[in-house]
């Protein structure tokens, strides 16, 4: 449950900072968030399970909690709704209660891994990093299949999304993601 607080909070930081945020925009930024923590220190931030769709890689937890999926969820909600809200169409905004000094479960690294994910990515408009994600290794295994209409929803190992597309974004040197997977994965002695 305390993955789930962790993605909630991350949800209401990134709506600080960006004033509001269309849905699939916030997925991708929590998602490519998650990418960097993973690649830079061997774990994610929400702990999330990922999938690829047609909208490129996502985080499956993330997405339920932005549906205010009550099994998801659990004794959260309420705090859901007192940290983002659901604006008009498919954007969401900070809650009342939604301020970065009210956050207690993300660490420096991962506020790092937000704002690399804010700086990069927030003011880019949010097809045009779809289109990103879509051009990283995790989701272009699946490519074929989403174009010939064969499947929705595939799901990504976290040892697949440690693939370094060494572009201007992501490009960790061999040595840093080699101990990283090894963290991932629980082989670090």
């Amino acid at each position: 449950m305390n993955k789930i607080k962790t993605i909630i909070e991350a949800l209401c930081y990134l709506l600080v900072k960006l004033g509001k945020a269309d849905k699939i925009h916030l997925v991708k930024l929590m998602y490519l968030a998650d990418k960097y923590h993973l690649m830079n220190y061997g774990r994610t931030i929400t702990g999330d399970d990922f999938i690829a769709i047609g909208h490129g890689p996502a985080g499956s937890k993330t997405m339920d909690v932005l549906e205010y999926d009550p099994y998801v969820l659990g004794n959260l909600e309420k705090q859901a709704g007192e940290l983002f809200i659901k604006g008009d169409g498919h954007a969401y905004l900070p809650g009342q209660n939604c301020s970065p000094h009210n956050l207690e479960m993300l660490s420096a690294t991962d506020v790092e891994a937000l704002n690399f994910s804010i700086e990069y990515f927030g003011k880019q408009d949010q097809w045009d990093v779809v289109e990103y994600t879509h051009s990283l290794p995790e989701w272009k295994r699946y490519e074929k299949l989403f174009q010939k209409g064969l499947t929705k929803r595939e799901d990504i190992r976290l040892i697949d999304v440690l693939s370094n597309p060494q572009d201007k974004y992501f490009n960790i040197s061999p040595d840093h993601l080699k101990i990283s997977c090894e963290i991932a994965m629980g082989s670090f002695d």
